[in-house]
């Protein structure tokens, strides 16, 4: 299997994305469509999942890329990460599931929270 291209929706905005070939990423995209509500923190989007996802303990890391969409298994949370990228080798808990595929810049003229729609690109 190779990348998936999903379709991220803020309300009337969408944002491009593609989900690796890891095996958490594959179980996420087989839940698509699904819907997550997210809140944004300046840095990210963040929002607890509304199911678990399989990884394995080598694919857990510190830190992020700007842009990565990424699953916390320990405290169940989706994030699409878009700022912060050089402070974030403190957060760990980290699974990178993809990558957003839009400029940034349209994440950062979001604000607020966001019953966000998460589907396979069409």
């Amino acid at each position: 299997m190779s990348e998936i291209s999903i379709t991220l929706h803020f309300g009337d905005t969408p944002v491009s994305g593609v989900l690796n070939d890891t095996e958490t990423a594959r179980a996420f995209a087989r839940e698509l469509p699904c819907r997550i509500r997210v809140s944004g923190t300046g840095v990210d989007f963040c929002g607890q999942m509304p199911f678990k996802l399989p990884y394995r303990a080598e694919q857990v890391q510190h830190g992020w890329k700007n842009g990565s969409i990424n699953y916390n298994p320990g405290g169940g949370w989706f994030a699409v990460l878009f700022d912060g990228e050089e402070g974030s080798h403190r957060y760990g808990d980290q699974v990178n599931m993809g990558q957003v595929t839009c400029p940034l810049e349209v994440l950062h003229g979001l604000s607020g929270s966001y019953e966000l729609l998460v589907e396979k690109a069409k």
